[in-house]
């Protein structure tokens, strides 16, 4: 029922267009019906508030729906449903007046009207910084209007490359721009928001998104850098995406330890993103495209089409492999194993789920010493197939739904996994007890143990 409800609240973005036309509509023809000329006009203003009434309480409802779900937790959020609420009953006072009045223009209605449209502008101005960010109104206002509206004096623009701060001045505005529609302190997608440095580097539902000096822990720069049709390509569809010279300056500075409160010149950057800085700081002109195109081996790609699997690269920059069965749910031969273990060096994200893998299987793959995102749902595996996965160090995603086999005596091996952020053991036979010692061991490690219950 609650995903209906859900399911149902996701409507409120586009029912929210019908009341605001509708009182428009209604307003001005009430004060053209003020003019003898077009009098006859005002026989029809019950019906336009009638209309403007009911989608008011519909679009109410549904933004109640769609609060539900628990992104929303800013002021603007706050704001945004009182003032929704308001227009709401309003809309049903304004309705009230033009039922009364029967169809003859009056003052009370104009000025009814006139509420009704300061309400709607602020209801929708708290919208708008629901789906734009706090500040997408104010961002290019002067500095007196920026004062009214209770936005921060903007930064100074610094007057060279090297006197900018790398966060404040280009990381910030960056990820604002790419990510802060949908990833704010009022909205947050996923529990994660770019408001601020330390909810930038802190992350959501899915684990860290920034870990300074390591690239591949770093669940903000790896779902930048997925391929576009992948589902979990940040941003969703429909968005702008980072400039590759934006993502190479994201880059740059997630592995030079996410620094702040610094400038420029006081790290050591390479020659090649300066440029890149200066562009985005708009003090260099279009900055040249410095990202080199890499390919991975044909000869590896052919391999693995020709045991059965999906590899693709993870961008034009990066040559290491996504990898996926072609048919999902058919069990894996030795070829297939066998083009795992010789690619494995150069495999970031690999699925393998519901393919029969038993722990034999999993030590004839080998090491993956470049994997971050390991998929192993509904196989064979037991306690014995985890000291496999010691030998890859960068593992940070890790699924074992379904591998009934998989016990407390294996909580000592995933605790060892130094580099894993998150792990799924729903249906597996670790037990609350055990997952409460996985969690007491590594309390940074997000544990998912399915049916809405994470630790």
């Amino acid at each position: 029922m609650q995903n209906f409800v859900f399911f149902l609240g996701r409507f409120h973005v586009l029912a929210l267009h019908l009341p605001i036309g509708i009182v428009i509509a209604a307003v001005v023809l009430d004060w053209l019906a003020r003019r003898p000329r077009y009098a006859a006009l005002a026989q029809a203003s019950p019906f336009l508030w009638a209309g403007a009434a009911i989608t008011a309480v519909l679009t109410a409802a549904l933004g109640y729906m769609h609060y539900a779900e628990g992104a929303f937790t800013g002021p603007s959020g706050e704001a945004h449903r009182f003032w929704g609420t308001v227009t709401a009953v309003a809309a049903l006072v304004a309705w009230w007046l033009a039922a009364r009045s029967r169809g003859a223009a009056n003052a009370a209605r104009l000025a009814a009207g006139i509420a009704m449209l300061v309400l709607v502008s602020i209801t929708g101005h708290y919208g708008g910084n629901l789906t734009h960010g706090t500040t997408f109104l104010g961002e290019y206002a002067p500095s007196f209007l920026r004062s009214l509206i209770g936005a921060a004096p903007r930064r100074p623009a610094p007057a060279s490359v090297a006197a900018a701060d790398p966060y404040l001045d280009v990381v910030q505005p960056l990820l604002e721009q790419r990510c802060g529609g949908c990833h704010n302190d009022d909205k947050r997608e996923s529990g994660f928001s770019v408001g601020s440095y330390d909810s930038t580097l802190a992350g959501g539902d899915t684990g860290r998104a920034v870990v300074p000096g390591n690239l591949e822990a770093s669940e903000l720069f790896y779902r930048i850098t997925l391929p576009e049709d992948d589902d979990a390509h940040m941003p969703a569809e429909g968005k702008t995406p980072p400039t590759p010279e934006q993502i190479e300056i994201l880059r740059w500075w997630i592995g030079a330890g996410a620094p702040r409160d610094t400038t420029v010149a006081a790290l050591d950057v390479p020659a090649e993103i300066e440029p890149l800085l200066a562009a985005e700081l708009g003090l260099g002109g279009a900055a040249p495209t410095t990202t080199e195109s890499a390919s991975a081996d044909p000869a590896l790609l052919a391999d693995l089409a020709a045991a059965g699997l999906i590899a693709r690269q993870v961008s034009q920059s990066d040559a290491h492999l996504v990898v996926s069965p072609s048919s999902p749910g058919t069990p894996l031969g030795g070829p297939a194993l066998a083009a795992l273990a010789a690619a494995a060096a150069e495999i970031v994200d690999l699925n393998l789920a519901a393919t029969a893998l038993d722990d034999s299987d999993l030590r004839a793959i080998g090491a993956l010493p470049a994997a971050t995102h390991l998929r192993l749902a509904r196989n064979e595996l037991t306690d014995d197939a985890l000291a496999a996965l010691a030998s890859s160090p960068q593992l940070a995603h890790l699924n074992l739904y379904g591998n009934a086999g998989i016990t407390d005596r294996g909580v000592d091996a995933l605790a060892g996994l130094r580099a894993l952020r998150q792990v799924f053991l729903w249906q597996t036979g670790i037990t609350g007890a055990g997952a409460a010692r996985l969690r007491e061991r590594r309390p940074e490690l997000a544990v998912d143990l399915g049916a809405g219950t994470a630790w």
